[in-house]
Parts: C-alpha cells; structure tokens; sequence
C-alpha cells in the first residue's frame, strides 16, 4: 500500500505541475499531498478522511497532516482540479 501511496503522489504532484498549478505561500501542505489522502481515503477507508488523516500522521508521509476540518476545506478548493486531473 504504501508503495502505490507514493507513487500516486507522484503522479499527482506531476500532474499538478503539468497543469500550471502554484499552491498558496502560505500553505503548509501541498495540494498534491491532500490530492494524495482523499485518494488513500476512497481506496482503502471508505471515504473516511479522519482514518486517513491519521495513518499519514502515525506512519509519518507528509512534514505536516492538516487537521480534518482544514483538510476537508482544502480538499473542497481543489474540487475543481479533480476531473482535469482524473483526465
């Protein structure tokens, strides 16, 4: 799993960077990080963002894991990038 984890950052990282996306400054996280953990919580959670969130906290994937409410924020500014990306 984690494996696939990674590469699919990877992939999504690329992707963003292909499309000419700049995160924000300010953000602590990259988009391709919470890009990254929606993924890992449709295909191995359920959809569930909290048991995502927590296992890239306890296994250590990113320098910083949002809280719930700012990933679920965050996830929903990205929303528009998601079918170009899909693509």
């Amino acid at each position: 799993m984690l494996s696939r984890l990674i590469a699919a950052f990877c992939i999504i990282d690329d992707a963003l960077q292909a499309m000419g996306y700049k995160d924000d400054p300010q953000a602590k996280t990259p988009a391709s990080a919470i890009l990254t953990l929606a993924l890992l919580a449709a295909l191995e959670f359920g959809g569930k963002h909290n048991k995502a969130l927590a296992l890239a906290k306890d296994l250590g994937l990113f320098t910083h894991v949002p809280s719930p409410s700012r990933f679920n924020r965050r996830l929903h500014a990205l929303y528009p990038l998601l079918l170009p990306l899909l693509h």
